[in-house]
């Protein structure tokens, strides 16, 4: 019986550039399953999806947008480090 290799995210990723030298004030942890990242980003998804409906439904609503960004922010970090794993695993590293 073949058993998939686990795939984990690997700490690569960043996110939430700051300051004039656009330094990253985020990462994402090394070690944690793929399965439970891409599950996290899932929920992220959903929570940026109702908020840009809801803000295109409201014009005056800066909140939302800026939290839409964010939000999407930390899911294509985790997006990005779930993908470094999957390479890490198919290089056999």
């Amino acid at each position: 019986m073949n058993t998939l290799p686990l795939i984990q995210t690997v700490g690569g990723a960043t996110f939430g550039k700051c300051n004039t030298q656009n330094q990253h004030l985020f990462s994402v942890n090394a070690g944690i399953s793929g399965e439970e990242a891409l599950q996290h980003t899932s929920l992220l998804l959903n929570c940026v999806n109702t908020l840009t409906f809801l803000g295109a439904m409201d014009d005056g609503n800066e909140a939302m947008r800026w939290a839409s960004h964010y939000l999407s922010e930390m899911a294509k970090a985790l997006i990005d480090d779930v993908t470094m794993g999957l390479q890490h695993v198919q290089d056999g590293a």
